[in-house]
């Protein structure tokens, strides 16, 4: 039986140190049905990762390029999306690599059970040491299901690269341009049509961390505010019975901006009357989820949370030393 097509998309800006590890392992995939769509954005300071990109476009034909002004994630992910033909869709980021066998497990999984999405688990590539995800073992899943899991941060998260789409379910989608972490705005939804997700802890995607990712900015907790409130809002509206999980969920994120504000941001240039009614928002939702004594609240997030509002001082001297 011929092999379905999966149509890898690969997000690549300024990430030539890093880009021919990864289209290495993306060319050694031993799923051979592949069609191999390099989204590369040029921005004012280009890196050699579009030279990079053509040389390795001579050696294979499964690889087409698109070269795009850089506009941002989102908008990348979305032309790869206009540009891919694959019944299944993937996706490596430029700074990260594969196991040779990612794609065929995936794929198979996807088939065993019958499954929407299938996912897998991965390798955090630190600069001094490997994290990989474990203990390993397959488990089927609904999406209310998915929704607890990570809300609980028990599994596999809203990214886009440890995942393995049908074509329907996410071929449509559109990420945000005007706004950070846009898998979040899109991953909680199309996991939320899926009829069966399937996850193989095995870890087999290498994903990256690299210190001056975007994942790093000085507000970035601000961010993850928005986008996991929403995603939350809609999580509860399928899943009822997720509100007081949800809600313990974003109490570690509101706690978080407070320590993010008072520690990086209070007294400098990103010290605005903005960032100050924000402050006041994350103590507001503190002090009502303190008092709506949440079951799905640990004593130590509510212990925490209670420093953030009433002692901070301390709060600060724990994050500062557990930071050194």
């Amino acid at each position: 039986m011929e092999q379905e097509k999966i149509s890898i998309i690969c997000i690549i800006y300024q990430v030539a140190p890093y880009l021919r590890q990864c289209l290495d392992s993306i060319l050694a995939q031993t799923y051979r049905n592949l069609e191999i769509i390099l989204v590369v954005g040029q921005g004012k300071k280009d890196d050699a990762s579009l030279d990079i990109a053509e040389e390795y476009a001579e050696r294979d034909p499964r690889i087409r390029i698109v070269a795009t002004p850089a506009k941002g994630t989102g908008d990348a992910r979305n032309q790869g999306l206009r540009a891919a033909s694959g019944s299944l869709i993937g996706f490596i980021d430029g700074d990260d690599y594969a196991e040779p066998d990612m794609m065929e497990r995936l794929s198979a999984n996807l088939k065993q059970f019958d499954a929407d999405i299938s996912v897998c688990g991965r390798f955090s590539e630190f600069d001094d040491r490997t994290v990989a995800d474990g203990p390993e073992g397959i488990r089927q899943m609904v999406p209310e299901d998915a929704f607890e899991m990570i809300l609980r941060g028990t599994g596999f998260f809203f990214h886009c690269w440890d995942k393995l789409f049908r074509a329907e379910l996410i071929k449509n989608e559109h990420f945000p341009t005007d706004r950070y972490l846009e898998d979040r705005y899109v991953i909680g939804r199309v996991l939320g049509n899926a009829k069966n997700i399937v996850y193989d802890k095995s870890p087999l995607y290498h994903y990256r961390v690299r210190g001056n990712s975007l994942s790093r900015v000085d507000r970035m907790s601000e961010y993850n505010v928005d986008a996991d409130t929403e995603f939350c809002e809609y999580a509860t509206g399928l899943c009822p019975r997720l509100g007081d999980l949800a809600r313990s969920y974003l109490v570690y994120d509101h706690i978080t901006c407070i320590q993010n504000y008072h520690l990086r941001i209070k007294g400098t240039a990103e010290d605005t009357e903005e960032m100050r009614e924000r402050q006041k928002k994350h103590e507001a939702y503190l002090r009502e989820e303190l008092k709506r004594k949440n079951p799905e609240l640990s004593f130590k997030v509510r212990f925490k949370a209670f420093l953030a509002l009433y002692m901070r001082g301390v709060l600060l001297l724990i994050t500062k030393k557990h930071s050194l």
